[in-house]
């Protein structure tokens, strides 16, 4: 069953920019990935340093596997060097109504 990935990023203040034009650089990579359906990067009209991906695997495994090849190759480190905060990572079962 395909799960959606809410993702919720803060930026460090004044760096929302940068953190958009980096993911422009990365989804690629995660929208070619194997499992991966559908990856929507969004900003809070609230908050600007808060982006939210939304994304639909499918399985939470796929998700996983991608997750650790992104710790692999560094990307989750460099992420993080731009953020005022820890990621925060949930995860949805669609209802199917």
């Amino acid at each position: 069953m395909a799960c959606q990935v809410v993702i919720e990023l803060k930026a460090q203040p004044g760096s929302a920019n940068v953190l958009r034009d980096w993911m422009r650089d990365k989804l690629p990579g995660t929208r070619g990935f194997d499992g991966c359906i559908a990856v929507l990067p969004t900003r809070s009209q609230e908050d600007p340093s808060l982006i939210v991906l939304l994304e639909q695997w499918a399985s939470r495994q796929h998700f996983e596997k991608y997750l650790e090849w992104r710790v692999q190759t560094g990307v989750v480190e460099e992420l993080g060097a731009m953020l005022g905060a820890e990621p925060q990572f949930r995860y949805f079962d669609y209802l199917g109504v």
